[in-house]
């Protein structure tokens, strides 16, 4: 089950029970307290993320920019949106947490051939729907 967390506040953070992972308490916009586990790999990715929108923000030359971190994703999908402009793509990664991105049609089609241009052929055609 997803859920959207929009919190206005860190009221505590620290180290989980088995030290695999950091405990954060979160006021949300209700005035309710939410917990979150991360795993440290998870919180090293999210602290990679805060620091490059930092760097965005404060308008630092991309030239200045350490590369961005490399994640494993154990599982990937994509799904057009209901305006059918936009899809998105869902990246499961090895350890649970989940990344999607949206994306535009025409962002979606470059990304296509970029990636058939690196794998160095191109990609499969879909199934064919006549039997056999």
């Amino acid at each position: 089950m997803k859920r959207i967390i929009a919190a206005q506040q860190v009221l505590s953070a620290r180290t989980s029970d088995t030290g695999d992972g950091v405990r954060v308490v979160l006021l949300d916009e209700s005035g309710e307290e939410t917990v979150v586990t991360l795993p440290l790999d998870q919180l090293a990715i999210l602290s990679s993320w805060l620091e490059q929108a930092g760097r965005l923000a404060d308008g630092e030359p991309a030239s200045a920019r350490p590369p961005a971190p490399s994640i494993q994703v154990e599982k990937w999908t994509v799904r057009p949106e209901a305006d059918e402009e936009f899809l998105t793509l869902g990246f499961r990664l090895v350890k649970g947490g989940e990344i999607n991105l949206r994306m535009h049609r025409t962002g979606a089609a470059a990304y296509v051939k970029a990636l058939a241009s690196l794998l160095g052929r191109l990609l499969p055609a879909s199934p064919s729907k006549a039997k056999h």
